[in-house]
């Protein structure tokens, strides 16, 4: 499936969602092997297959704008302003991380940077977007809120009962529907009979919503803008359906053996990071250039890497601290 050929998205833009794109794969391929070698606790869960979607959505958003990432868009994270060792940090479990070392994983945000942290029961998200999208619309401010959603959020009520609300107040809010054919281990013909996620968003909230290909990073930065843009100028929420693949399992810890090998082989010829280097050749961008690109990202995730060890493990005595909310005046239980 040839890449689209669309005008709308310039030479910077293509150029900044490489960068994106390329700098999440070589991320998680540096801390998957930092889960393997028992550096970072609990699971690890990469987005390989993905990047171009959370990359897209990231740089779709104004910087007033804010976004709720589930756990494969890091690209986004990084759209937003977060750094290579913040993110290694919290991987870490590091006490200067955005959690403090209370955990080692994707359960992080930017809340100055409007990146609101991710909830592990998927599709809760759904209502707490519709929320931030509602106070922007109550307090006229021309902003605007995105949430991720995959198939097995589907099989949520907070997901039905959050797009519902959206297009009952007509809210400014995006939503990117993950489409990347499996919920963990089940496929998506055995999760439900209609798997075609635009035309149950249209048919059941009377949401707008664009199917494009995920893998295609060009075509889902135009299809994401587009979206954002619609919502922003006040037409009430919308969608896209980011047709996409995921590579690997659902965590580091699923090896995946329920995928048969076509299927593997589809995926590896439908890589999007492959798709959109290639796409830059064609228009144009020396390989030199492109080496380059790869020689920096490296040294960035490598340099950044480096700061994150440097840093302090969490000090024990802290550990009760930020678990009660404590009115003002009154100090924590003892």
């Amino acid at each position: 499936m040839p890449c689209a050929d669309l005008a709308s998205v310039g030479r910077d833009a293509r150029l900044a969602l490489h960068r994106l794109v390329l700098l999440q794969r070589t991320f998680e391929e540096r801390a998957l092997a930092l889960y393997r070698q028992g550096r970072i606790p609990g699971s690890f869960y990469d987005g390989r297959g993905q990047e171009a979607v959370a990359a897209a959505a990231g740089l779709a958003l104004g910087p007033d704008d804010v976004v709720c990432p589930l756990n494969r868009e890091l690209a986004t994270h990084f759209a937003r302003g977060v750094t290579v060792a913040e993110a290694f940090r919290n991987f870490l479990g590091k006490g200067d991380s955005p959690t403090r070392g209370r955990d080692g994983n994707m359960h992080f945000g930017a809340p100055a940077r409007g990146v609101f942290p991710l909830v592990s029961m998927l599709g809760d998200l759904v209502p707490v977007t519709v929320g931030a999208a509602l106070a922007f619309k109550r307090r006229g401010e021309a902003r605007v809120a995105l949430t991720f959603v995959g198939e097995g959020a589907f099989s949520v009520g907070d997901t039905h009962e959050g797009l519902n609300l959206a297009g009952v107040l007509r809210v400014p809010a995006v939503f990117v529907l993950q489409r990347n054919q499996w919920s963990y281990s089940t496929p998506l013909d055995r999760q439900m009979v209609n798997p075609r996620l635009a035309e149950r968003i249209v048919g059941g909230w009377s949401i707008p919503c664009e199917p494009v290909d995920g893998t295609d990073g060009v075509a889902a930065l135009d299809a994401v803008r587009a979206a954002v843009e619609r919502a922003r100028r006040g037409d009430g929420p919308q969608a896209v359906e980011a047709v996409t693949l995921r590579i690997h399992g659902h965590a580091a810890h699923d090896d995946a053996r329920y995928v048969a090998q076509h299927l593997r082989d589809e995926f590896a010829g439908r890589d999007p990071l492959e798709r959109l280097e290639g796409r830059l050749l064609r228009d144009g961008e020396p390989a030199e250039a492109l080496a380059a690109v790869r020689d920096g990202v490296a040294r960035e995730v490598a340099a950044g890497l480096a700061e994150a060890e440097r840093s302090p493990a969490p000090d024990p005595a802290t550990l009760e601290e930020g678990v009660w909310a404590q009115p003002p005046g009154r100090s924590a239980p003892g």
